[in-house]
């Protein structure tokens, strides 16, 4: 599968018409797929609350298309441990599983 400029507008698109300002598009057939693909579209001022995969072998991967995002990765105490910008000079960040 490719992933260019329509795809990513085409997400933006109903993020634009999202209350949240924010829209995942599916590219997986179903959530039993060993690999979830996605593209996640978000407006300036949308917000993603922090979340864990508990699954030991769900690895995720965040790339950047445009943009820019910050993001927070939490011990499991909640304890911040990591800030990342993503856009400028840090195009992708690996999410190790649990």
């Amino acid at each position: 599968m490719k992933i260019g400029e329509d795809v990513a507008e085409k997400a933006l698109e109903k993020a634009r018409n999202s209350p949240r300002k924010r829209h995942s598009l599916n590219l997986h057939d179903s959530f039993d797929d060993k690999i979830q693909r996605m593209v996640n579209a978000g407006l300036k001022d949308t917000y993603v609350r922090p979340h864990k995969h508990d699954e030991p072998d769900k690895l995720e991967i965040f790339i950047i298309l445009k943009g820019k995002i910050g993001m927070l990765m939490f011990d499991d105490e909640g304890k911040v441990i990591e800030r990342i910008v993503l856009g400028d000079d840090v195009k992708a960040v690996e999410i190790p599983p649990k």
